[in-house]
C-alpha cells in the first residue's frame, strides 16, 4: 500500500512539473497562431518521420542484443523490440520507470537475469550520453557565433551556476565526504559479519550484476557493428529533427546543420525527468527557432507536431509490445 502510495506520489509529481514546464512554454503566446499552424501543417512529412522513428527503435532494439550476447543470452530481436517499447511506454507515466520495465519484460520472456539487464541499460545510457555530447561539440563549433551563443546561456551557463551553487557549500561537501569515508571504513571493518545478511547479500549481487552488464562493452565481439548501429540510431533521431521542420514554411529551408541543432537541444529537454520530455522539449525547441527569426507560436507548433507524433507511435507500438510480451510469457509458462 505504501508502495502504491509512493509511486502515484512521485507521478503526481513530476506530472505537476511537466505541466508547469508546458504552461511556461505556452505562456504569453497566440494560441491561435499555434493552431492556425497546426491545421496547415504539410503532414506528409511527419508520415515519413513516423517509420524513421520506429525504424530508430528496432536499432535500439539490435543493439541492445550486442551487449546482451556477451552475457550468454540471444533473445530473438523481436522480444529485445518489445522490451525497449515496454519501457519507452512505461517512461510516459513515470520518469526512469521505462529501465525497469524493460528488463523485467526481457527477464520475463527469455529469463535473462535482471541485474545484468540493467547494468547493460545503464552501459546504454553512458554510450547515448558521450555521443550527445559529441554531438553538441560538432554543433557548437559548426557556427560557434550562431548556435555557442544559444548553448552558452540556455545550457552552460545554468549548469555553472548549479555547479558554482553547490560548490559554495563547503561545509555541507566535507560533511557529505567525511560520512562517506566513515561508511567505507566501517564497511571494510564489519564486512565478514554483515555479509551473510539477507539484504546485504542481495544488495550486493545487484550491484555485481549492474558490473557485469556494464562491463559487456569490453567484453563485446562486434564492437565495430555496435558504433555502426550507435550511428544508425542518432542518424534516424536526426531524420526525425530535421524532416519534422519541412512541415511549416517558415522551417522548411533550415539546412541539416539546423537539423543537428535541434536535435542537440531537443536531446536535453528530453533528459529532464517529466514524462516523455513534455513542457521541457516544447520550451527548448521554440526557444532555439528564435535565434532564426522564427515565432514562439511556430516554434511551438514544430515542437508540438515532433514531440506528439513520436509519443502516438510509443503509445501504439509500446501497448502492442506489453500486449506481446504477456503473450510471449503465458506461452512459455505453459511449455
Amino acid at each position: 500500500m505504501k508502495k502504491q502510495i509512493l509511486q502515484t506520489v512521485r507521478f503526481l509529481t513530476f506530472l505537476s512539473l511537466a505541466l508547469f514546464l508546458l504552461y511556461l512554454a505556452f505562456k504569453g503566446i497566440d494560441l491561435h497562431r499555434v493552431w492556425h499552424e497546426l491545421k496547415h501543417a504539410r503532414y506528409g512529412w511527419l508520415l515519413l518521420t513516423l517509420p524513421i522513428g520506429l525504424l530508430s527503435h528496432i536499432f535500439r532494439a539490435w543493439r541492445w542484443n550486442l551487449l546482451i550476447e556477451p552475457l550468454g543470452y540471444k533473445p530473438p530481436l523481436a522480444h529485445t523490440f518489445y522490451a525497449v517499447m515496454s519501457g519507452y511506454l512505461a517512461n510516459l507515466a513515470l520518469p526512469r520507470l521505462g529501465e525497469v520495465v524493460r528488463c523485467g519484460s526481457l527477464t520475463k520472456t527469455d529469463k535473462v537475469p535482471f541485474d545484468s539487464l540493467l547494468g547493460t541499460v545503464i552501459a546504454e545510457r553512458v554510450v547515448d550520453l558521450l555521443a550527445l555530447l559529441l554531438l553538441m561539440i560538432i554543433t557548437f563549433f559548426i557556427k560557434i557565433h550562431f548556435f555557442g551563443d544559444f548553448l552558452y546561456r540556455q545550457v552552460f551557463l545554468p549548469l555553472t551556476d548549479r555547479f558554482t551553487g553547490l560548490l559554495s557549500h563547503t561545509l555541507t561537501l566535507v560533511i557529505i565526504l567525511l560520512v562517506l569515508a566513515a561508511a567505507v571504513i566501517l564497511l571494510k571493518i564489519y564486512w565478514k559479519k554483515i555479509r551473510h545478511i539477507g539484504l546485504v547479500r542481495k544488495l550486493k549481487d545487484f550491484l555485481v550484476g549492474i558490473l557485469n552488464g556494464i562491463r559487456t562493452i569490453a567484453r563485446m565481439k562486434q564492437n565495430g557493428l555496435f558504433l555502426l548501429v550507435t550511428l544508425l540510431i542518432w542518424t534516424m533521431y536526426f531524420l526525425t529533427a530535421w524532416l519534422v521542420l519541412f512541415m511549416l514554411p517558415e522551417t522548411a529551408g533550415m539546412s541539416p546543420v539546423d537539423g543537428l541543432f535541434l536535435l542537440v537541444v531537443g536531446s536535453l529537454g528530453m533528459v529532464v525527468p517529466v514524462q516523455g520530455g513534455i513542457g521541457a522539449y516544447h520550451w527548448i525547441v521554440s526557444s532555439a527557432l528564435t535565434l532564426y527569426g522564427i515565432s514562439r507560436a511556430t516554434g511551438l507548433a514544430v515542437a508540438t507536431l515532433a514531440h506528439e507524433s513520436q509519443t502516438l507511435l510509443i503509445l501504439v507500438a509500446g501497448a502492442f509490445s506489453m500486449i506481446m510480451v504477456v503473450l510471449i510469457r503465458n506461452k512459455s509458462s505453459r511449455t
